[in-house]
């Protein structure tokens, strides 16, 4: 038996930061939905300058309505990767904002892409 799904989102935004391997840093934001496990939109990134590499890094926080709600998530290359060709990322802002576990989503993804899925 799970627990029912939270009511309203942890927090109003994700605060998204990426950097690629020359250097270029980007930033967005994810919004929950009005409907549980629901995203109303994503941003669109704003580098610094064009990047010309992959991502290496990516960080993620909940911004709630006092700032930061504690819980920073970092990815590196292969998870950020596997989250991309799996088409797990909205997955993975879902359990960020609607109180999933982040981290197992990641983890199915690096088994999907491992498997070939």
């Amino acid at each position: 038996m799970s627990a029912p799904p939270p009511a309203k989102p942890r927090g109003s935004r994700v605060a998204c930061s990426l950097r690629t391997s020359d250097g270029a840093n980007g930033v967005f934001s994810v919004y929950p939905g009005t409907e549980a496990k629901t995203l109303d939109r994503k941003d669109e990134i704003k580098w610094d300058k064009t990047p010309t590499g992959p991502v290496t890094q990516g960080v993620f926080t909940i911004i709630g309505e006092m700032g930061m709600t504690g819980q920073v998530i970092l990815l590196d290359q292969a998870k950020w990767d596997a989250l991309q060709k799996s088409k797990l990322v909205s997955h993975f802002f879902i359990a960020l904002l609607w109180g999933g576990t982040p981290l197992k989503v990641v983890d199915d993804a690096l088994l999907m892409v491992k498997r070939g899925a």
